[in-house]
This record gives C-alpha cells, sequence and structure tokens, in this order.
C-alpha cells in the first residue's frame, strides 16, 4: 500500500487530484454492491462522512482506499464461439480484443504522470484489436486494488484527460443510473478481492444480463451494455492487462 501511496501522492500534486476524487470512486462502488446480493459490502453503506472518518493507513490513502482481504471462490469458463453457440444456454460474449504490457521498473522510479505506462500500452492494444474507440464502450469493469488504481486507470486508458479527474470522476457518473457504469459489482473494494476475475466475471455476466437489481438496461437509467473494457494490474502499475468483451446478437 506503501508504495501505491507514492503514486497516488505525486497524482494528487500534479493532477489536482486526491480524496475529493477518491471518495467518489468508493461511495460509486458502494452503491453498486449495496445492489449485489453476494457482495461483501451489500449492507453497508457509504457516504462522505464514512469515507473521511476511517483511519489514515499509508498516506493519503484511506483504509476505505483499499481492498479488504476475501475468503471465497469464483470461475469462468472460456470455450469457442461455435460451442458457445451450440450450448445456446446464455446469450454469447466474445473477447473483441485485449493487450497487455510490462514496465519493468522500480514503483520509487515511475511516474504518475508517464503517458506510456503498461495500461496506456495494453489499453491502446485492446482498442487497436478491437477495432473500437472509448467512445464505443457502454462501462468499465477494473482491477481497484485501491481507489486511486480506478483513476489511474480510467486516465491511462483515455477516457479523460490529465487534469480532468475531479470533473470525470463523480459518483454520479460511475455508480448506479450513471452514464459510465464502472465495477458494477461494487468491484475489489466493496464486493470481494478476487483479483482480475472479479472484473472479468462480472462484465460477462452483465453482457449475458444476469446480474438482476443491478443490470445494466434494468437499473433506471442504465443501457443495456454491448461493450464492456477490463483490466488486471500487477506489481505496482508495473504489468498491466485489458480486454474488450462483446456481447453478440
Amino acid at each position: 500500500m506503501a508504495k501505491y501511496a507514492m503514486l497516488a501522492q505525486r497524482a494528487k500534486e500534479a493532477f489536482g487530484t486526491g480524496e475529493e476524487a477518491w471518495k467518489e470512486i468508493a461511495i460509486a462502488q458502494r452503491r453498486w454492491a449495496n445492489l449485489n446480493p453476494i457482495a461483501a459490502m451489500k449492507e453497508k453503506t457509504l457516504d462522505e462522512e464514512g469515507y473521511y472518518g476511517a483511519a489514515m493507513v499509508a498516506e493519503p490513502l484511506r483504509l476505505l482506499d483499499a481492498t479488504p482481504n476475501s475468503d471465497g471462490g469464483r470461475a469462468i469458463v472460456l470455450t469457442t464461439a461455435e460451442r458457445a453457440k451450440a450450448l445456446n444456454r446464455h446469450p454469447l460474449v466474445t473477447i473483441r480484443g485485449f493487450g497487455s504490457a510490462n514496465q519493468p521498473l522500480s514503483p520509487y522510479r515511475m511516474c504518475a504522470e508517464d503517458t506510456d505506462s503498461a495500461a496506456a500500452r495494453a489499453g491502446r492494444e485492446a482498442f487497436e484489436m478491437a477495432g473500437v474507440t472509448k467512445e464505443d464502450i457502454d462501462a468499465c469493469e477494473l482491477y481497484d486494488c485501491f481507489t486511486y488504481t480506478v483513476e489511474a486507470t480510467l486516465r491511462d486508458y483515455g477516457f479523460f484527460q490529465a487534469g480532468e479527474e475531479k470533473e470525470f470522476l463523480k459518483k454520479e457518473r460511475l455508480g448506479p443510473g450513471g452514464e459510465f457504469p464502472v465495477n458494477t459489482s461494487g468491484g475489489m473494494l466493496s464486493e470481494a478481492y478476487f483479483m482480475g476475475l472479479t472484473p472479468v466475471s462480472e462484465a460477462v455476466m452483465q453482457l449475458m444480463g444476469r446480474c438482476g437489481e443491478r443490470q445494466l438496461g434494468v437499473y433506471p437509467g442504465t443501457k443495456f451494455p454491448r461493450l464492456i473494457m477490463c483490466s488486471d494490474n500487477g506489481g505496482v502499475f508495473q504489468s498491466h492487462a485489458s480486454l474488450i468483451l462483446e456481447r453478440m446478437g
């Protein structure tokens, strides 16, 4: 956490972001978790007072900027498009594009302003392979080990430009009913910390229409998704994987 905190502190100074943006992420994802029957934080609401009342663990990151420990399991089944069509049990979800990149730098030498980070490179690869742009993405399911990781990933993917963080990262946009849903299960921050399977499994279920009360296109003010972008992060931003999933039909 201390290593992430160093980059978060730099981003706070460089972009004018910080707790004002991170609380929005934490609250938005908690609101999604409150709609998720299997979320660890299903019954625990969160507001600004609760966020700011959380203990500072590694400045500038508070306890609620970090994921809890989780016990449990998660699985996905991957097969060919032809086999999935033959099974005819759920709407077909395919891999439209993916990318991965590594940046073998010590966290102490990394820079929050790096426009060629592992996330930026992996995101570009995924968009290029998929033949789509950020305007085509309906929702994001991101690796969110910390609230700051969500900020950094969305910036590196190009969903907003440096300096637009506080304007873009609003709970009304990211949370239930918002125009750009992010981590609709509650994410690892508020559903469960199952590494990259938390975002990928939620994206698949959303595209299949299996998310009940929190289903995009069912929850008021949202639309049914066709393309969802997922991320996975390794080390301290040193490695990154991006995945764009598509609902067919």
